[in-house]
């Protein structure tokens, strides 16, 4: 099979590729299955949801940067709000299997180099060194953003 509407149409591809399979587990012989790009997407799949849950997570840990960062600001309130909802947004997503591939610590590292990038007309505060996400962040719905705050500022 060509690569070209794999690589033009992804869609189209797909609900083409559903159906052969579709007529395959029926009994019927399906020939023209493209086998290395289903395989290819099915692993992407996985890598996908994982990188979903690690960008919320990214999210919710800069948004709680900004508020060390800057604890003054009129936004403040409103990072507190948007970082609730990453952190939630990340643990609905979240599925065990994901521990053993999910970067936590550079997912923090990450919300960090991005901090700089962000630009307000007060100097941000200096951040202390940050401490680690532990997965409960992620794998119980009863770690809240007050859990994760103290668990990235540590007091000193």
């Amino acid at each position: 099979m060509p690569d070209d509407l794999w690589r033009d149409d992804i869609v189209t591809w797909s609900e083409q590729q559903s159906d052969r399979l579709r007529r395959l587990r029926a009994g019927e012989r399906v020939n023209d299955l493209d086998w290395d790009h289903i395989i290819e997407e099915i692993e992407s799949l996985g890598r996908r949801e994982i990188e979903a849950v690690r960008s919320l997570l990214v999210q919710a840990v800069l948004h709680l940067m900004k508020l060390h960062a800057w604890p003054g600001h009129p936004a403040a309130r409103k990072w507190r709000v948007d970082a609730a909802d990453f952190l939630i947004q990340a643990q609905d997503g979240y599925r065990p299997s994901m521990a053993r591939s999910l970067d936590l610590a550079g997912a923090v590292g990450y919300a960090r180099r991005r901090l700089p990038v962000q630009r307000f007309t007060t100097p941000a505060q200096d951040l202390p060194p940050l401490g680690a996400i532990p997965l409960a962040a992620l794998a119980d719905p009863a770690f809240t953003l007050e859990d994760l705050e103290a668990a990235l500022f540590p007091p000193a």
